[in-house]
């Protein structure tokens, strides 16, 4: 397996232009990332023509590989131009995607900022079918360029391990698969090791993240439904969440990652930290965790 950082970790610099794309690419090397996942938050990927071409030599340059691609998207609660305008917006990510020679792309299909109240059984059986055919279509687009399409459990409605389970079983193109995300489960109140021992198998890459935990009767304050960039927020169900720094929250991070070490896999995994400390800070010890245990 070959260990990673996603930049989305240090996105806040970015975002504050205390940081380049460029400077962060070389950050997450010097950091040890064997392999990147480029997200382009506050990074103009479709504008700047010129920019993937001088992140993927940037990431080369120094030992490493942008290896996958991260784009949120929505394809769900729309009218029919919209959805248009979106396929079409996502399509164009596919096209960069290809410019730098990666593998996997992961792709949203719901929004995050549902509200909670919609995320019901009922009406993800509903979507399911919008779901699957938007998948099938992105998988026939990418499929050009050699590019597995891949779906990350995330957020509060194309979540959990049943709904990506048939969300997986749905769609039939050869070139879909799954991101998994070790503790965004936690965001619809599912035990992330019994997740991660269903999925795993299906898994083609992976998020390692760790969360602060605490029930809806002890109130942290400061608590959004959605804002997860270093506040508490809110679960499907009402727990408290907050990012922490890998192997320092509540999850049980080292049974995951011995489930992961005994499993067959054998691929990326990358580390994605969003708790409060300095994210240079929160993102170096994660990682310098993630490897002393997945490789000890």
């Amino acid at each position: 397996m070959k260990l990673g950082i996603s930049i989305y970790s240090i996105s806040r610099k970015i975002l504050k232009e205390e940081m380049t794309a460029v400077k962060a690419v070389e950050w997450l090397c010097e950091t040890g990332a064997e392999v990147i996942e480029l997200v382009p938050f506050g990074i103009d990927m479709i504008n700047d023509k010129a920019l993937s071409g001088i992140l993927k030599k940037t990431a080369l340059d120094n030992g490493s590989k942008i290896a996958n691609y991260s784009l949120n998207a929505n394809f769900l609660q729309l009218s029919q131009i919209e959805y248009t305008t979106e396929y079409e917006r996502v399509k164009r990510h596919i096209d960069v995607a290809a410019q730098l020679e990666i593998a996997t792309m992961r792709i949203d299909s719901s929004g995050y900022r549902r509200n909670p109240e919609d995320n019901t059984i009922e009406n993800f059986m509903l979507d399911l079918p919008i779901i699957a055919d938007t998948y099938d279509r992105l998988c026939e687009y990418a499929a050009q360029y050699n590019i597995k399409i891949v779906l990350e459990n995330h957020g509060f409605h194309i979540n959990g391990s049943d709904r990506i389970g048939m969300v997986l079983n749905s769609v039939k193109s050869k070139n879909f698969g799954h991101q998994l995300d070790v503790g965004n489960f936690l965001c619809v109140d599912e035990n992330p090791e019994i997740a991660v021992k269903r999925l795993i198998a299906k898994a083609d890459i992976l998020h390692m993240k760790d969360f602060y935990v605490r029930d809806e009767d002890s109130n942290p304050g400061d608590a959004t439904q959605f804002d997860c960039s270093g506040a508490w927020f809110r679960s499907q169900h009402g727990a408290y969440l907050r990012g922490s720094i890998l192997c320092q929250g509540d999850m049980r991070t080292k049974k995951i990652m011995e489930i992961i070490k005994k499993s067959a896999f054998d691929s990326e995994i990358y580390l994605e930290y969003e708790g409060m400390e300095d994210c240079l800070y929160g993102t170096k010890v994660g990682f310098d965790n993630m490897r002393t245990y997945l490789r000890d």
